[in-house]
């Protein structure tokens, strides 16, 4: 059954919207970073690079939060989550075959990107290298944490809000990564804000590998399982507290 779940999830929202439309909004704004990358004062090549790395993640953080967050939401406006439900479906294999259906088009959407993205740079000049596809893993890995992260706070609020502050858990993990040199430098209370916040919130961090991947930087072997343990860890963490979050939620 989860099988079932997770693939019309996966058709769902690759059929979406949203889904299509991120993608066609990341083609265009790649067309566009050949323009940034000629009028830049340094190399062309490595600013057309790391704009396209860059929208990738971050479309693909919005299709994540687009249509993760209206997931399960969706399904009790249209009543068809009382006719998965009448059958004999744990809502822990409904909550989980989401996720893996939106992960699965996810990835989908981030091996689009990559191919459009890196085949057009390519194309134009750019030469790539293979860290690049390490780089392209770990920002899968980034959006696959901001999938789980909107569905567990579409399980605890409506989908705007709950859109609103996986965004802000966006920019937030972004900027947690940057606490190992600042926290020296705080004090009192600020320090334990900044310790607290670091420990609630996912260190994106941890996928960025971008900046090293463009100048041909080689990752450790540590590092790449560092990575995806960190990653495992945080979507094990969020689907187990959307799983408790629905089972007690009224429909």
């Amino acid at each position: 059954m989860i099988g079932i779940v997770a693939g019309a999830t996966c058709r769902e929202a690759v059929r979406s919207r949203a889904f299509l439309g991120l993608l066609l909004i990341f083609a265009v704004c790649a067309l566009l970073t050949r323009v940034v990358g000629w009028v830049s004062s340094t190399d062309g090549n490595i600013v057309a690079l790391d704009l396209v790395m860059a929208l990738q993640s971050v479309i693909g953080v919005l299709v994540a939060v687009a249509t993760g967050t209206v997931l399960v939401q969706s399904e009790i406006q249209q009543k068809t989550l009382y006719t998965v439900l009448c059958r004999p479906l744990p809502r822990w294999r409904f909550v989980i075959g989401k996720y893996l259906g939106l992960s699965a088009a996810l990835i989908a959407g981030q091996l689009a990107m990559a191919a459009i993205g890196l085949l057009y740079v390519w194309i134009t000049g750019a030469p790539l290298n293979p860290w690049l596809v390490l780089a392209v893993g770990m920002t899968c890995l980034e959006v696959l944490v901001m999938a789980a992260v909107g569905l567990c706070l579409s399980m605890l609020a409506g989908p705007l809000l709950s859109a609103v502050l996986s965004l802000a858990v966006f920019a937030l993990g972004h900027a947690v990564a940057t606490l190992p040199q600042l926290i020296d430098h705080l004090q009192g209370w600020q320090r334990t804000l900044a310790a607290a916040a670091a420990a609630v919130i996912p260190n994106l961090g941890y996928f960025t590998f971008r900046a090293q991947a463009i100048h041909g930087n080689a990752m450790t072997a540590s590092d790449a399982f560092l990575s995806l343990a960190y990653a495992a860890l945080w979507i094990g963490l969020l689907l187990v507290i959307s799983i408790a979050v629905f089972r007690r939620k009224q429909l």
